[in-house]
This record gives C-alpha cells, structure tokens and sequence, in this order.
C-alpha cells in the first residue's frame, strides 16, 4: 500500500480536480467564442445569399395564398466557402436550414473539401422528395456541373470531385443522374 497519508492524497486529488475544473471552463469559453465567430460568419453569408421564396398552396377560395422561405443551399454554401475563417468548412445541410460546420484540423479549408460541400449542397437542393421522405428525382450529373460553374467551381475541377465523391461512396453516378449514397449525410 502507499505511503504517502491519505489526508495528502486527497489534497492532491483536489489540487487535480480543480485545475480540470479550470482548464474544462476555459475550453467551454472557448468554444463559445468559435460559435459566435462562425454564427456570425453564417449569418453575414444568409444576409447575402437571402433566401427563395416559393408558391406553396392557396385557399380554395383563392383569397389566401401561402408561400414558403428557403435558403439555397447550393448558394449558401459556396458563399460560406468565401466566408467561414481558414480551416472550418460546412460539411451538410439540412431541408430545415440547419448544418454542421466542421474544423478540417488545418489552418486551411483544402479546395477539394470546399468542392465537395458545394457539390453535395447542390445535390441536396435539387433532389425532390416525397411526403414520406423517399426520393422522387434526383439531379442530371449535368446539372450539378453547370449549378457548380455557376457557383464559382471550375467545371473541370466540379467533374473530378464528383468522381471522388462517387469513389467514397457519398454519391452514385447511374444513368446520367446523381444519387445520394451511404455516406451522404456523413460527409
């Protein structure tokens, strides 16, 4: 058995405790401030890239007519390409505008990621769903090209990283369309 008094060892075990204590709210604080920074990077993206807006249902009596507000994805990403500090890239985004950013581990955002989110936005828009969330369409391999071009992403470089995305099993290439795969959501 050790030597040392236990009173001693729970001193130490204090001492321990405390400075965890510490280090764990001056981790909390930080990671506070990187949410803010990157709200509000989020947000002076949304303020630029605005929001769609959509017809969707009238009353019968036509005096009411309902429209729905919807972020393009497509566009919000490829402008957070621009605006999210080096390193952080979006890595999804939801139908209910919610994403997830994440820390690449680089001061850097590699390109390819960028692509990649840009990409995978623009599948993400223009896939159409059914009420039961099952796949009704998907986009043309050509249509998520030009989106891209018109994006900003260079067609050459939008084609090779479909490619990638396909080989990681994020998308499926069958038939001239582009489909969601296994690793999607994950990417």
């Amino acid at each position: 058995m050790d030597e040392e008094p236990l009173h001693e060892r729970m001193e130490a075990y204090e001492t321990l405790a405390s400075e965890a204590a510490e280090k764990a709210r001056e981790r909390d604080e930080a990671a506070d401030e990187i949410g803010d920074r990157l709200a509000a990077a989020i947000t002076e993206a949304v303020e630029r890239e605005g929001a769609n807006v959509v017809r969707s249902g009238q009353s019968k009596d036509g005096h009411r007519y309902r429209f729905t507000a919807r972020l393009d994805r497509a566009a919000l990403v490829a402008a957070l390409t621009e605006t999210l500090p080096d390193g952080f890239v979006v890595s999804h985004v939801n139908d209910d505008g919610t994403m997830s950013v994440e820390w690449t581990g680089s001061d850097r955002t590699p390109s390819k990621r960028e692509r990649g989110a840009i990409l995978k936005a623009i599948i993400a828009e223009e896939m159409e769903l059914d009420g039961d969330g099952l796949i009704e369409s998907v986009p043309t391999r050509e249509r998520v090209l030009s989106r891209a071009v018109e994006l900003g992403v260079e067609e050459d470089d939008a084609a090779a990283r479909l490619s990638r995305l396909a080989t990681l099993d994020v998308v499926d290439l069958a038939d001239g369309h582009v489909y969601p795969d296994e690793n999607f959501s994950r990417y």
